[in-house]
């Protein structure tokens, strides 16, 4: 299996400064330039660990069946699949009608019914990934959905882990200021991959994991 990207995402940023400063309570400061810079950060750190691109991208993607088992079901290697923009088997060009996807992978179309997949070789050009933050879903194509919310508030929990970094160690989950004063922290195991264990958490389900 071999992707090629032929279009790449608009943006790979995984907010916007609006939603940043609303949910983070901010007011005029950080300037907008800082905060850009911050998201641009965060979005990247999510994007390493997740393994995935977000935005919506065009790729090409060759698959050997006999390597991908010949069932009715070929995994796609990008998701969420939004649109099918054409499909070659062995050569051929296959008709719109003859296969569909769920989102995730591809399915063989026969009289109507889904059949395991013959043939050698599958060309697959599609796009894939989510309508992200501050982008037009009108401009989307197919069935592209906008990104999930967990994946967005994990990365404006990592930019307001960043802005406080200079004030505030960022791994102090809270802190009671009266009487003698009580200070409670993140715990960050061994493994953790993320600064903000709150924020890693909620990517989990994303990850994408690849084996060699």
């Amino acid at each position: 299996m071999s992707v090629i990207v032929l279009t790449p995402p608009a943006s790979r940023r995984l907010t916007t400064v609006e939603n940043v400063r609303r949910d983070l309570g901010l007011g005029s400061a950080p300037a907008d330039a800082q905060i850009e810079r911050h998201i641009a950060a965060a979005s990247s750190r999510a994007a390493s660990y997740c393994n995935r691109v977000f935005g919506r991208h065009t790729v090409r993607e060759r698959i050997s069946l006999p390597d991908a088992g010949r069932g009715e079901s070929v995994v796609l290697g990008r998701s969420p699949v939004a649109r099918i923009v054409s499909v070659t088997q062995d050569g051929a060009l296959l008709d719109p009608g003859q296969y569909e996807t769920d989102g995730l992978s591809l399915f063989l179309l026969s009289a109507g019914r889904r059949s395991p997949w013959p043939g050698r070789e599958l060309d697959v050009v599609y796009e894939a990934g989510w309508v992200l933050p501050g982008e037009d879903p009108a401009a989307a194509p197919g069935r592209a959905e906008p990104l999930p919310a967990e994946i967005e508030r994990a990365v404006i929990l990592l930019v307001g882990s960043a802005i406080s970094t200079s004030t505030r160690d960022p791994m102090l989950k809270s802190e009671q200021v009266e009487g003698i004063g009580q200070r409670d922290w993140y715990v960050q195991g061994a493994s953790a991959a993320l600064p903000l264990p709150e924020a890693e958490e909620a990517l989990k389900p994303y990850r994408r994991v690849t084996f060699a």
